[in-house]
């Protein structure tokens, strides 16, 4: 076995480095409180590229959800077959019941590759305690 010589070792790991510093600069995957989520949907809410995705279960979704939210159910087993039809380029902003589920679903749309997810800290336990409006069927 051949040893590794460090300075070969140095220079790819330097080589590296710029590469994943912009790779990183292009990809915007946040935790938000749910003022900062409101402000997100009232700023874009006629930008066709900025989507809001419910992670929850179709029961919760029906109960009540945010306006002009899609659902796509966390526990479906096409979940992440879902997720890699979406447009990678377009926003996404995330929430499921307290947050727990989007941000999960934040990490894995993060490695999928979207170039910009939000997820809803607190999710709609902080939405409905903040009195914020919800449609309900």
């Amino acid at each position: 076995m051949t040893p590794l010589r460090l300075p070969h070792f140095f220079f790819a790991i330097l080589f590296m480095f710029p590469l994943t510093v912009i790779q990183a600069d292009e990809i915007i995957s946040e935790h938000v409180d749910i003022q900062q989520f409101a402000k997100l949907i009232t700023d874009n809410s006629d930008n066709p590229t900025v989507e809001i995705i419910d992670v929850r279960t179709p029961k919760e979704f029906h109960a009540g959800h945010i306006a002009n939210a899609v659902l796509i159910d966390f526990y479906a087993k096409e979940f992440v077959e879902t997720l890699e039809q979406l447009d990678k380029n377009n926003t996404y902003l995330l929430y499921c019941r307290s947050g727990n589920r989007s941000g999960q679903t934040l990490n894995l749309m993060h490695k999928l590759g979207f170039k910009a997810a939000y997820n809803m800290k607190g999710g709609m336990n902080a939405w409905t305690a903040a009195n914020l409006p919800v449609v309900k069927p």
